[in-house]
């Protein structure tokens, strides 16, 4: 018996959820009704074959898991000597990959055919999408009679792509099974049992912490590198790389892990160990880091210019440096070392955080520069739902009726995305401690009332499901499940189709997708929105009675003044938030010139912000800030912020609009008000 992709998936969410309803998991699989039965009665021939209940959910109002079900999945994985699943074209462009990595001897296509259960046609097409997919890794699949099929390239970039193919292939709900059988053809095994002790071991041995979601994807390839080592396929180091490496404290666990997994101890191999530990361990500042304080030093630049670009001040600056210490350190040797890494709420964080994103995109560029990196998209993805989780942190600390955990081994960033997401949709609710998958089982629960785990664990704690960022749908099923359990409240389930149905019986929609999205958002974002507060849009904030033109003033205190009075006479400061700005300059020197004569002065909101506000002075000659001349402004943008997030919108298009080349000169020569507001205009809708 069977299970494809499609059901297999739904089977895993319901056994995460356990208790849902058709119209909530057709608006998170965008799927018909009639297309989840027919899923559903293949999950249920399946469950029937392993003489299991079936799910019921026709005639019922909810989908409810069968208890029997959850138990069988949760007391054991399944095994069977047939393969319960059939491979998509996908998983059969991954399969072929890593076959071909470990091989040990000329694979033709009848090899393939066997693998992949399809035709010798249906191989040959998979070779050649999977050369078309594998290209920018610079590795190829060649065929000749005498090697067979075999991969081409560098054998370093043959292993950032069994990497990428790894975390792809982990993704996938039977993924354990699609690894075994991988290597069940291989006469000799390293136990995978063998490798995470190990691991586990090295931590302790060496006060280390691995990023649980990364060291996963690691023992799964010490499988795959077992196979390599054998072959002696080694990759190769600079002399003066390799003389580097040898001074950091991670090449003696290399050289350990090597001896307690019996590899053989090439100089070369050691190196690329110990980047491979240096990309999985959290950055420590208690441990000396020597050469890599830099790392370091840069992390409270990040932070410093972050608070600057984004106008707003972290109140535990040195706690907001060190939890970016320990996401940028191993970020930096995935980055130089090409150590792969995949971020699944990219997109989503895009989206959702597209303001951040633009923010911290900007401020990294100069760092890769300076490090001789590229900073992929993936990473500055993590570090914006870092700060962002920071920014969205609740302000009012209030007793909490209930204390919960949350556990997430996928790094600092993704945990603090989790708790303040919690606390931002439960006011019942205070998030205690985020856990790893280790620092759990250590923990004593008994003190807890509930868990919240981005993975699925064996708990006596009530424990629910949750990732770092959720949609609408799956916030509304989380809040449903978390007061169900509190409070014994249900909600009948009005799905977006419903309403859209309903308005259309009594009203005229011109755009069904556009009313479904404002739909989507507006149902269940209240409660967050209500503390974010509307983000108005650049020219919301700058417009005529904001912005001012003045030929020259004499000094640069008075530049600020003048450029803060239309928001002090609109009531939007006190003169107190004048006085704040004016003082911090003096106190912190001239971190608010950001650019060639460009200025953006600002204070803490509540040194006298009453709303949110922006103005412009522009200056026909410049001021010089802290009578400085290498310091010369004449373009000032005020900013009043009232919390960490309102103004951020207006201020990633100000970001926009000043990072686009010609667009400072252009201010400057602009000689009119109504000028300036068009080229405001034209930005404020961006982002």
């Amino acid at each position: 018996m069977m299970i494809d992709k499609r059901p297999a998936l739904l089977l895993k969410h319901l056994l995460k959820v356990k208790n849902t309803t058709m119209n909530q998991v057709m608006d998170l699989t965008q799927l018909t009704k009639r297309q989840i039965s027919y899923d559903l009665e293949k999950v249920n021939h399946w469950l029937k074959d392993k003489a299991l209940p079936a799910i019921p959910y026709r005639g019922h109002q909810y989908i409810v898991m069968p208890e029997e079900v959850v138990d069988y999945f949760r007391k054991q994985q399944i095994e069977e000597k047939e393969r319960d699943f059939i491979l998509t074209e996908e998983e059969r462009l991954i399969f072929i990959y890593l076959y071909l990595f470990i091989r040990q001897e000329p694979i033709s296509s009848v090899h393939l055919t066997q693998l992949l259960q399809v035709s010798k046609n249906t191989v040959i097409s998979d070779v050649k999408k999977a050369n078309e997919r594998n290209m920018p890794f610079l590795v190829e699949i060649r065929y000749s009679r005498q090697k067979g099929y075999h991969l081409s390239g560098a054998e370093s970039d043959k292993r950032v792509l069994v990497q990428h193919h790894l975390a792809e292939l982990i993704r996938i709900p039977y993924y354990k099974e699609l690894i075994i059988h991988l290597v069940s053809d291989r006469n000799e095994q390293i136990p995978l049992p063998a490798i995470h002790d190990t691991l586990n071991e090295m931590e302790k041995l060496f006060d280390l912490h691995f990023v649980e979601e990364r060291l996963h994807l690691f023992t799964y390839f010490l499988v795959f590198y077992y196979y390599r080592q054998r072959e002696c396929k080694f990759v190769r180091f600079h002399n003066d790389e390799v003389e580097l490496l040898k001074k950091e404290h991670m090449w003696q666990v290399a050289k350990t892990l090597f001896q307690s997994l019996q590899f053989e101890e090439d100089e070369n191999e050691l190196c690329y160990f110990t980047t491979q530990l240096l990309g999985l361990s959290l950055g420590n500042r208690s441990v000396q880091d020597g050469d890599w304080d830099l790392l370091f030093k840069l992390c409270e630049q990040l932070v410093f210019d972050f608070e600057n670009k984004a106008a707003i001040a972290f109140e535990k600056k040195n706690e907001v440096i060190n939890t970016l210490y320990q996401h940028f350190k191993p970020a930096y040797f995935r980055m130089k070392y090409r150590i792969p890494i995949t971020n699944p709420l990219l997109e989503q964080i895009k989206r959702e955080h597209q303001e951040l994103y633009t923010i911290v995109k900007e401020l990294l560029q100069p760092i890769g520069s300076l490090l001789g990196i590229r900073i992929p998209e993936e990473e500055i993805g993590f570090i914006t739902i870092h700060f962002g989780a920071l920014l969205e942190k609740p302000k009012q600390v209030v007793p909490k009726k209930k204390r919960a955990i949350v556990v997430c081994p996928s790094g600092i960033s993704s945990s603090l995305m989790v708790k303040h997401l919690l606390e931002s949709l439960f006011s019942e609710i205070i998030v205690e401690k985020t856990l790893s998958l280790q620092g759990y089982q250590k923990e004593n629960v008994d003190q807890y009332d509930l868990l919240f785990s981005t993975v699925e664990l064996e708990s006596k704690l009530p424990c629910f499901y949750v990732k770092p960022i959720m949609t609408p749908t799956e916030k509304n099923n989380l809040i449903n499940e978390v007061y169900h359990h509190l409070f014994g409240i249900e909600y009948h389930d009005i799905s977006t189709k419903e309403l859209i149905q309903t308005i259309g019986r009594y009203a005229n929609v011109y755009d069904e997708k556009g009313l479904t999205n404002a739909l989507n958002q507006l149902t269940f974002h209240k409660k967050v929105d209500i503390q974010r507060g509307n983000q108005p849009v650049l020219s919301d904030l700058l417009k005529e009675d904001t912005i001012q033109i003045v030929g020259q003033l004499p000094n640069w205190e008075q530049a600020v003044k003048v450029a803060a009075h239309p928001l002090l006479e609109s009531g939007a400061i006190e003169s107190s938030y004048i006085d704040a700005m004016i003082t911090n300059i003096k106190t912190l020197g001239p971190y608010v010139v950001i650019g060639p004569e460009v200025a953006i002065p600002h204070a803490r909101p509540e040194l006298g912000v009453n709303q949110v506000g922006m103005s412009f002075l522009k200056l026909d000659e410049p001021v010089y800030f802290l009578n400085d001349e290498k310091y010369p402004v004449r373009l000032l943008f005020c900013i009043a912020a009232i919390d960490n997030t309102t103004h951020l919108k207006a201020l990633s298009q100000l970001t926009k609009l000043l990072s686009e080349n010609n667009n400072v000169g252009l201010l400057k020569e602009l000689e009119t008000t109504e000028d300036i507001l068009a080229l405001f205009e034209r930005y404020s809708a961006v982002v």
